[in-house]
């Protein structure tokens, strides 16, 4: 139910972003990845297939999301994981703000929350922007203020941070950092959990990477550390 959600979610933003494109021109409006990883070094179960979508949309509103699966190297069948399904909202054209709404879609019953935050878009700051051109970084930091949960503590919120830098027309390096505070939960986790991916991508040929990604999940205790490397395909609207 939550898949079908999610691409009925998808589908939507894929019509005005399209729609936009088609209408204004310019730089692509949609952006679409596809990652595969068949090598998992330390936990087998862990995801294997991920999707993100990138929209812009009309109204200074944007569009971000992604859904997980595991399984489909294992077995084939793609299970679903988890999905974070984010709606933009730019304050204004020369405020590098953005209101954010995220809902969070993780397998299991009572799982999911939803959060309201507001993101600073650090490389479009008055001040920082040359800077962040010159070597080629962008750097968005969420503070998700406020959770909504129905079988969990409220009072958790969340620092999140994003960036991407082509280090030349070929290779690139992204990643995220999510930190967690105030978490009512087990003793077993730090005071501040952390859930980092790392990834170097590297162009093959057309729209085609190769990906080596390094992922730690102070959530998944035991298991926080693993390595995964596969193939990504992007896709521009």
């Amino acid at each position: 139910m939550r898949l079908q959600f999610a691409r009925i979610v998808w589908l939507a933003f894929f019509g005005f972003a399209a729609d936009a494109a088609a209408q204004e021109g310019g730089p692509p409006k949609l952006r679409m990845d596809f990652s595969f990883y068949p090598y998992q070094r330390n936990v087998d179960g862990d995801v294997d297939f991920t999707t993100t979508i990138n929209a812009s949309l009309p109204g200074r509103f944007s569009y971000f999301a992604y859904v997980n699966n595991t399984g489909f190297v294992t077995d084939g069948s793609a299970a679903f994981a988890r999905s974070e399904q984010n709606l933009r909202f730019a304050i204004s054209d020369s405020l590098p703000l953005d209101l954010n709404f995220q809902g969070v879609l993780i397998r299991g019953d009572g799982n999911d929350f939803y959060q309201l935050g507001i993101g600073w878009r650090i490389h479009d700051t008055p001040g920082l922007s040359k800077f962040f051109d010159r070597i080629n970084l962008i750097w968005r930091t969420t503070l998700q203020a406020k959770r909504f949960e129905f079988d969990a503590d409220e009072n958790a919120w969340q620092v999140e941070h994003f960036f991407r830098m082509n280090l030349s027309e070929r290779l690139y390096f992204s990643g995220f950092i999510d930190q967690t505070f105030d978490l009512n939960t087990s003793d077993a986790l730090p005071d501040v959990p952390l859930v980092t991916e790392l990834q170097l991508g590297v162009k093959l040929f057309d729209n085609f990477y190769a990906i080596a990604e390094y992922r730690n999940n102070d959530f998944r205790v035991g298991s926080e550390d693993n390595l995964a490397a596969g193939i990504e395909y992007k896709f521009r609207w």
